[in-house]
């Protein structure tokens, strides 16, 4: 490779790398200007969260996905999606509030992102095996809705003691499951349909209100 090229190269790189630090810090900004201006946990309403559910639902132009449920947190707001020709659950996402989120706040507070862990990872038709060309429209999993449950128990029970899994939601390729605490919401983890391995959704924070919007 002559000296020229490598020098090319080398300034290539360097601009890109400008160029993403640039990019970066206009995020920050946005970021302190928000919290300059007031912009905490309270700038963000639920029937606002609703709204911004729907405008995603219109994006995706799929007339047979709706919304069943948004939940508000601490931290952010949990929207169930789920398929009106066959009432399964179809995809979990995530509308963080603002300066709660790090990262991904910067890069999508006040719009609708994939929720991470189960349904990035589980979901067999919805999640990141669609993705990558592993689609699959057939929920035959192995691990029953009770049997989830079950798992779902044994977990709080040695993790949570006195938690309480209740009301299964059932998505391609595993199950959501609520977390009660003193009669309450407290949480929500996830129970995979082929192993029966939970996850624990650690990134909501404490429980604040529900959304119940299938039968609308």
């Amino acid at each position: 490779m002559s000296r020229v090229r490598t020098v090319s190269i080398g300034i290539i790189l360097v601009g890109v790398l400008a160029l993403s630090l640039f990019l970066l810090a206009g995020e920050y900004g946005a970021w302190v200007a928000a919290q300059q201006n007031g912009a905490g946990q309270g700038s963000l309403t639920l029937d606002r969260a609703a709204g911004l559910a729907d405008d995603y639902l219109v994006s995706l132009g799929n007339k047979d996905l709706a919304v069943d449920e948004i939940m508000e947190f601490e931290f952010n707001f949990y929207v169930l999606y789920y398929e009106k020709s066959t009432g399964m659950g179809a995809f979990e996402a995530i509308i963080d509030k603002a300066g709660t989120g790090g990262m991904m706040w910067m890069m999508g507070y006040r719009s609708v992102r994939p929720e991470q862990g189960p349904n990035m990872m589980w979901n067999t038709k919805y999640g990141m095996h669609s993705m990558m060309g592993g689609q699959s429209t057939l929920n035959n999993v192995s691990v029953t809705e009770s049997q989830a449950e079950e798992y779902a128990q044994t977990y709080l029970d040695a993790n949570f003691p006195g938690a309480v899994a209740e009301d299964v939601h059932p998505f391609y390729g595993y199950c959501t499951i609520h977390v009660m605490a003193g009669g309450r919401v407290s949480g929500m983890l996830s129970v995979n349909g082929y192993s029966g391995q939970v996850w624990y959704h650690n990134w909501h924070g404490r429980y604040i209100q529900s959304l119940e919007l299938r039968d609308r």
